[in-house]
């Protein structure tokens, strides 16, 4: 019976996280599938088409007027999220009106954007010339550095096998479960299926 009401608490937090996102941003509603790697192809045949994409922040630099951000690729996983992984889609550049703080959207950090391509700028990786494509952003969402989705959607099977968790979290893995103090003993913390000791 604990187990069930444990269970249900942990779909209502799952979604009512998934409800701050943008619908823009959870859900793909351009109709098109244009990747980083296509626009940066032929920049101008895409001028103008609605993209959602993501990745990590790479630089943030604020203008007058609005920020630019450059972004490495992710592919997006469950409610639009980057998705942990070394592989990288490209990258490219986000027009964001206002001012961002650096220390909010660090270098890093996930972020998921939707919005217009606007062609490309020619820039720089080091000393390896590079053209970004351009988005100018409608939308978009700064995630936090844990992913709250990652143990449930991740892995092929929806879960992490008993007792396996990707690095660094095999070495924390109460970080995956919804972590009550339980018992008499406040050194336990109660998580979904195990007992972990801290």
């Amino acid at each position: 019976m604990r187990s069930r009401f444990i269970l249900l608490a942990c779909i209502l937090l799952l979604c009512s996280c998934a409800s701050n996102v943008p619908l823009e941003i959870r859900e793909d509603i351009t109709d098109e599938n244009i990747t980083v790697d296509v626009a940066r192809s032929d920049s101008n045949r895409f001028t103008g088409h609605k993209v959602r994409w993501g990745g990590t922040i790479a630089s943030l630099k604020n203008k007058a007027t609005d920020t630019w951000l450059e972004v490495v690729g992710r592919q997006l996983g469950a409610y639009g999220r980057p998705q942990i992984t070394d592989q990288s889609m490209g990258r490219f550049m986000v027009r964001i009106e206002g001012f961002l703080d650096s220390a909010i959207y660090r270098v890093d950090r996930p972020i998921t954007i939707f919005g217009v391509l606007e062609g490309s700028v020619a820039g720089n990786i080091g000393e390896y010339s590079y053209d970004f494509p351009l988005v100018r952003a409608d939308s978009h969402y700064l995630w936090s550095d844990y992913d709250p989705y990652a143990r449930y959607y991740d892995y092929p099977y929806g879960y992490y096998p008993y007792g396996y968790y990707p690095y660094p979290y095999y070495f924390y893995p109460y970080r995956y479960h919804l972590g009550f103090r339980y018992g008499y003993y406040p050194r336990y913390y109660f998580g979904l299926h195990h007992h972990f000791p801290w």
